[in-house]
């Protein structure tokens, strides 16, 4: 570096270096400007540009280094040879032009790598071309190692000037990438010179004819350098003010286009709009139209020129809104006279709607159909109208308000239009001078005929028992079906106890008669109750519930008969609310208690088991019998918990009694109607460690009904499990024999009430009691005698082979502390005392 520095300082004019180095940086300005004006345009423009920056930095380059050379003064003559100096400026213009080509031409970071290497070396080329022109009388020796920094000086600068030019662009980006590029182009010339040595040697004298003197090259060097420097700096002055003169023509020619563009977009869409709206209007299901302050038409769509069947002449802008209504109303369109006179009235009933408001109304047409016509007011005055056939619409509503109103199966109202007339009666017997007969229906053995034929034949019975029900009233009765098997009655009476008690009677006698319904014919019957207003009560619901509770009465008197409501039912009613909750709390208090009876082997005495009977010791009452609380417990719905109560009780107490002795347990309906049956037995079961075939379970004729199918489901799974079944008061019910057919039962119990009569002084009674009992053991099962008192009933039983007996005779249901007792005295000397 020292050698560099000595050079500059020694063998160099410094004025004409400074010369050198604002020549270089005058090239270096107009290239990188030229350069990015190449960078602002495209396809051939952009390599003619590139062309010119080329050329501008390559002469720049040589220019630099031929002032430089005047510069220097190796102490020897120097010449030039014009042909290697010719090539110096080609190859620098040549390859600069390709470095900055590369540069822009391509993409990516290593676009200014690229570029600036081969401007480095086109400034290296330049460089020692021009020293392979330079003519001396003596010897030329280089140092090498400077010679390669030289190099790498040029290329690395040329790759920072491109760099920064390629990113910034403004003007000082331009500066910027000029002094680089000038430093790239006077540290590579200045680096080059310091590893020249020349030494004198007279022998190598030149006398080059086509050589250039110093003095010639100089007025040539800055003659070209400003005419090159100063047209390429004009050329892109000029270039840069028509570019943004074009610039904002072409942005002024933009905007034109657009606003054009816009305007016609808008032109399309208020057409389109236009279409829209016309097709819309036209495509509408209500008819519309339009009228001004002044009453004349200003649109309409087809739709309403259809529905008023308007000729051309009324559907032109302007058309007075009386003439086109005198149009609807002289052609008959509109139900009404065709008169003037009735023209001008509707006319006139119209000028009397407000025009400040909206309205509605409802014009009906001669042919039926109702049109709803909606007014819409407009600002400035007049108003827009939309014509609705809202024919269908209205018999859609009144359908659905009838069936709102009414049952679908029987037509007949249902309770919320019943609740509604009764409102409507009560008041009319507040005036005085009449009374309202409420008759409360429930019909008797319909759920056996629903269960034993089926639910159409159900639905068929419950037709024709409305059917006869409006036989059987006036004109002014109301009937009602409540649901189910339930209907009511109303009627206006003068003398509430004849005619409520005739009009009972009438119905009842009209439903005790047979019902025809194809394949089958059923007796059903009713029992009804009766509430009187206002002398039971003064509104729908009060009255309603005495009707009910009167209806209970007549059920619990054995059906098939009427009551009138009395008050001492609701005291009865109420007590019965009473023993209701009690027994909710008597469940979870256990108030409840099993009693035992045994049933023993006819034949020997022994006893087989026994069957569990439920008690309540009521803490005020006493005891409760069975056939006040059961019935109650099954509508309240505490049968089930109760029910799964009995079993766990009953099974952990005939664990304790020997093997051989069986448990035997009443299953309810509702039981059946839980999911929960079969595993509660099964978890009964198992938590009291008894042997399956210990239990024996007991199930009527009324239980089967419910629900044969899901009832024979259960049973199916509890005898498959071990568990014995038993068909439970046989002979009471006309489906006996039906039900052994369908399922193996283990048991038949013979119904007490044939027992009884087997000591019957009757012999109709008692021969039909026999073969009762004779039947039943002839089935070849196990068959148990309920309600055996005497000897002569077991004398009997034992004459027909029935297998194992029950009743008082044997010894009352007894708690749980008293087997044990029964067991060590022995069921022989129990027979014996008896």
């Amino acid at each position: 570096m020292f050698r560099v520095f000595s050079c500059l300082a020694v063998e160099h004019d410094w004025r004409l270096v400074v010369l050198a180095g604002l020549v270089c940086f005058a090239a270096s300005i107009v290239a990188v400007s030229i350069f990015h004006r190449a960078i602002a345009t495209r396809a051939r423009r952009r390599w003619i540009w590139i062309t010119i920056a080329g050329a501008a930095i390559g002469y720049g380059i040589w220019a630099t280094h031929f002032v430089a050379m005047l510069a220097y003064e190796p102490g020897v003559p120097t010449g030039y040879g014009i042909v290697p100096t010719a090539f110096s400026l080609a190859a620098a213009m040549l390859l600069t032009s390709v470095g900055f080509g590369v540069a822009v031409g391509t993409s990516g970071l290593w676009r200014a790598i690229a570029g600036g290497i081969i401007i480095g070396g086109g400034i290296a080329s330049m460089h020692y071309l021009g020293m392979w022109a330079l003519e001396v009388p003596g010897r030329v020796a280089w140092s090498v190692d400077l010679v390669f920094v030289s190099i790498i000086l040029g290329m690395c600068l040329g790759c920072a000037a491109l760099a920064v030019a390629l990113r910034y662009q403004g003007y000082r980006g331009t500066l910027a990438a000029a002094v680089l590029l000038t430093l790239a182009i006077v540290s590579h010339h200045f680096t080059a010179m310091g590893a020249v040595q020349i030494t004198p040697d007279p022998t190598r004298a030149t006398t080059d004819s086509l050589s250039l003197s110093p003095a010639f090259l100089a007025l040539a060097i800055a003659g070209v350098a400003l005419s090159v420097l100063g047209m390429s700096l004009i050329g892109v002055l000029a270039d840069r003010r028509l570019a943004t003169r074009t610039a904002r023509f072409e942005e002024i020619i933009n905007q034109l286009s657009v606003a054009r563009q816009q305007l016609e977009g808008s032109q399309n869409e208020l057409q389109d709009q236009k279409l829209r709206l016309d097709t819309a209007i036209n495509n509408m299901v209500e008819a519309l139209c339009m009228f001004d302050a002044e009453k004349r038409l200003v649109v309409c769509n087809e739709r309403y020129a259809q529905l008023y069947r308007l000729p051309p002449e009324l559907l032109t802008t302007g058309t007075p809104h009386a003439d086109i209504i005198r149009h609807r109303v002289v052609t008959g369109i509109l139900k009404s006279d065709t008169s003037e006179g009735a023209a001008e009235q509707f006319l006139s009933k119209l000028a009397a709607l407000p025009f400040n408001a909206v309205s509605s109304r409802i014009d009906e047409f001669a042919d039926g159909r109702l049109i709803c016509v909606t007014r819409q007011p407009m600002a400035g005055g007049g108003w827009v109208a939309t014509h609705l056939d809202v024919t269908e619409q209205r018999r859609s509503e009144a359908r659905i308000a009838h069936m709102a109103q009414h049952d679908a199966l029987t037509d007949l109202p249902n309770r919320v239009l019943l609740r509604e007339r009764m409102e409507h009666a009560i008041a009319v017997t507040r005036g005085g001078g009449v009374d309202l007969a409420v008759l409360m229906l429930d019909l008797d053995r319909f759920k056996e005929v629903n269960d034993t034929l089926g639910h159409p034949a159900g639905d068929s019975l419950l037709r024709a028992v409305s059917a006869r029900l409006r036989e059987c009233t006036t004109e002014t009765a109301l009937i009602a079906r409540l649901g189910g098997d339930e209907f009511a009655v109303i009627d206006y009476v003068t003398n509430p106890a004849v005619e409520a008690a005739t009009l009972a009677e009438n119905i009842r006698k009209a439903l005790c008669e047979p019902f025809d319904l194809g394949d089958h014919r059923v007796t059903v019957g009713t029992s009804i109750g009766i509430a009187i207003a206002p002398r039971d009560g003064s509104d729908s619901d009060v009255l309603m519930k005495s009707a009910d509770l009167a209806l209970y009465s007549a059920k619990s008197g054995g059906r098939g008969a009427f009551r009138f409501f009395e008050p001492e039912l609701d005291q009865l009613m109420h007590a019965r609310r009473n023993l209701e909750r009690d027994m909710r709390d008597a469940l979870a208090g256990r108030e409840f208690e099993l009693h035992y009876q045994p049933f023993v082997n006819t034949a020997t005495g022994e006893i087989r088991g026994f069957e569990a009977l439920l008690r309540w010791h009521h803490p005020r009452r006493g005891l409760v019998l069975p056939g006040e609380f059961i019935p109650l417990a099954e509508e309240a719905g505490l049968i089930v918990p109760l029910g799964e109560w009995i079993l766990r009780t009953a099974c952990a107490e005939a664990a304790k009694w020997p093997a051989h002795l069986r448990i035997a347990i009443n299953l309810s309906p509702a039981q059946f109607r839980s999911k929960e049956l079969v595993p509660v037995i099964v978890d009964a079961l198992a938590n009291s460690g008894i042997a399956p075939h210990r239990l024996e379970l007991e199930v009527t004729e009324t239980v089967i009904m419910h629900d044969s199918e899901a009832v024979f489901a259960a049973l199916g799974q509890l005898r498959e499990l071990g568990v014995r079944i038993a068909l439970d008061d046989f002979g009471t019910g006309y489906s006996s024999l039906s039900f052994l057919q369908r399922f193996p039962f283990d048991k038949v119990k013979v119904d007490r009430s044939f027992v009884n009569e087997l000591s019957s002084a009757r012999a109709d009674a008692h021969h039909l009691a026999r073969a009762v009992v004779r039947f039943a053991v002839s089935l070849g099962k196990t068959t148990t005698a309920e309600g055996v008192e005497t000897k002569e009933q077991l004398d009997v039983l034992r004459e027909e082979g029935c297998v194992e007996t029950q009743g008082y005779y044997f010894g009352r249901p007894m708690p749980a502390s008293n087997i044990a007792k029964m067991l060590r005295r022995g069921t022989q000397a129990a027979v014996c005392a008896a």
